[in-house]
């Protein structure tokens, strides 16, 4: 669908005068993350009680414990890998010893294993401030792109650090599960890749009731309302709309 063929539609909905119809667009910033995520999980039995005997003694092997706990070596030897890749166990003078890591999830009960880094892409518009969720390539579908931006986007992106992408990821791609949960360690990489622009079609209308204009903005990556940008605009231009649209109304 083209832009105009949008923007008629849209006014064939509008309740009230339109007495104003624009289009442009809005710079929206694609970011590329790569962070560490972290499942959080209540310990088993068996792991509580590995690590108890690695507090309480020094064990050279996972036979020694396999004789005593009478369990599978297997299964002690992958619990044994697992607890030294994430920090709990470390071998020294050819025994093994609980970190202080271990000895703190120990006594919380919770093991907090290191999961494969995962990458994904984020929309940010500087103007909301804020995450987008979106299709940006349904957006770039449309063959009518105006040359016109928002007049009053914006480009700083002071609220950008590490903390602002840990808590928007983990809101959205963290789920919870019954006895475990997902948290992110680190951003192991963040590089903006591109910026995009996606239209707007914005329309001024008269309400004739309660004898007021309002904005509607539609924005096509949402593919709705833009309550914002509605409201910015409306609180920056409402003063000039009884004299800029006084012929319209009459």
């Amino acid at each position: 669908m083209e832009l105009q063929q949008l923007k008629q539609q849209l006014e064939k909905e509008m309740k009230g005068t339109i007495v104003h119809t624009d289009i442009w667009c809005l710079p929206m910033h694609t970011y590329e993350i790569t962070y560490q995520p972290i499942e959080k999980k209540t310990m088993d039995i068996l792991m509580k009680i590995l690590l108890y005997s690695f507090q309480k003694s020094t064990f050279e092997n996972a036979e020694e414990l396999s004789d005593i706990l009478l369990v599978e070596p297997l299964f002690i030897e992958d619990l044994m890998r697992k607890m030294q890749k994430n920090g709990l166990l470390a071998r020294e003078n050819k025994v093994y010893q609980l970190t202080e890591k271990g000895k703190q999830q120990f006594a919380q009960g919770v093991f907090e294993e290191e999961l494969d880094p995962v990458t994904v892409e984020l929309l940010y518009s500087p103007t909301h401030s804020n995450i987008f969720h979106g299709d940006i390539e349904e957006v770039l579908d449309y063959d009518d792109f105006p040359d016109q931006l928002y007049r009053y986007m914006k480009n700083e992106e002071e609220t950008l650090n590490q903390e602002f992408f840990i808590n928007e990821i983990q809101k959205m791609y963290l789920d919870s599960m019954d006895e475990s949960e997902q948290e992110i360690k680190s951003i192991l990489s963040l590089e903006k890749v591109q910026i995009n622009d996606v239209p707007c079609i914005e329309l001024i209308i008269w309400n004739n009731e309660k004898k007021e204009f309002f904005p509607r903005v539609w924005n096509t990556l949402l593919n709705n309302w833009d309550e914002f940008l509605e409201k910015e605009i409306f609180e920056k231009e409402k003063l000039e709309w009884f004299e800029k649209f006084q012929s319209e109304i009459k």
